[in-house]
């Protein structure tokens, strides 16, 4: 089974992604049932750089190709389609595990103008009707003057497009470094059938030791060698995905 890459619309979950407008969208907050759905229809969601290191505590940090065929970031959160281990039935994440940025943004996402690559300055906020609904606590209230809840948010979304930027920067200069290897999650869980995972790409530990001394000062002085080393060592949490869907399984079972 590949891992699904970044979309909208992912298993279950259906979405209506339009520009996001003051006037048009006034009265109006966070669907919290949407955003219960879209999380936990998910198997992997995306990251960016400044996260590994929280990520990383809970996740298996894997690269994948996104529809324009870029690579990006992701953690793995199901080992089948549409399944996510850290939501529980009520449709809440884990207390215990780290939330990522991208999912904390709901409904909003980022639409990129440029041709070139990502800029913090040229991307055009867009929103999730569905993910919208009428609120005491609206983004912007009927007049279409912007709240403080609005504000907090929109310091958010630009942080995390500056975040993406980051990371876009690093993909490809690993990528173009030659570190990047396609592996496979061969998952053997005693309480149902073999499952493999696909899709994935990882750093090569053999490639980047051979690398020269320059090079990995330079990504030493970036930042970037830590949240490789992250990514490495994250990779042993597959056995915690593992271990949760055991679990799933267990609970399942007893319903029944």
């Amino acid at each position: 089974m590949p891992l699904e890459p970044e979309s909208e619309n992912t298993g279950s979950y259906a979405s209506r992604i339009v520009p996001f407008d003051a006037h048009q969208h006034a009265g109006l907050g966070e669907k919290l049932s949407q955003l219960s759905c879209f999380m936990s229809t998910r198997n992997s969601v995306e990251i960016n750089l400044t996260e590994f290191f929280y990520a990383s505590r809970f996740y298996p940090v894997v690269f994948v190709k996104n529809e324009l065929g870029a690579m990006q970031t992701c953690v793995v959160t199901g080992l089948k389609q549409a399944e996510n281990l850290f939501v529980d039935c009520q449709g809440n994440w884990q207390d215990y595990a780290y939330v990522p940025a991208y999912l904390r943004r709901f409904p909003f996402f980022s639409a990129d103008m440029n041709d070139d690559g990502l800029q913090a300055d040229k991307c055009m906020i867009m929103v999730d009707e569905l993910g919208l609904s009428e609120s005491e606590n609206p983004f912007f209230d009927c007049s279409g003057k912007a709240t403080d809840k609005w504000k907090l948010m929109q310091t958010f979304i630009s942080e995390t497009i500056s975040a993406q930027k980051l990371t876009l920067a690093f993909t490809t200069k690993i990528e173009n470094l030659g570190l990047l290897e396609a592996f496979e999650a061969q998952i053997n869980p005693q309480l149902q059938s073999r499952m493999q995972l696909t899709g994935m790409f990882r750093i090569n530990e053999d490639r980047l030791n051979r690398l020269a001394s320059r090079i990995i000062k330079d990504l030493m002085n970036q930042g970037e060698l830590s949240r490789i080393y992250a990514h490495l060592i994250s990779l042993e949490n597959f056995a915690r995905l593992l271990d949760l869907s055991a679990d799933k399984d267990k609970l399942s079972t007893n319903d029944n």
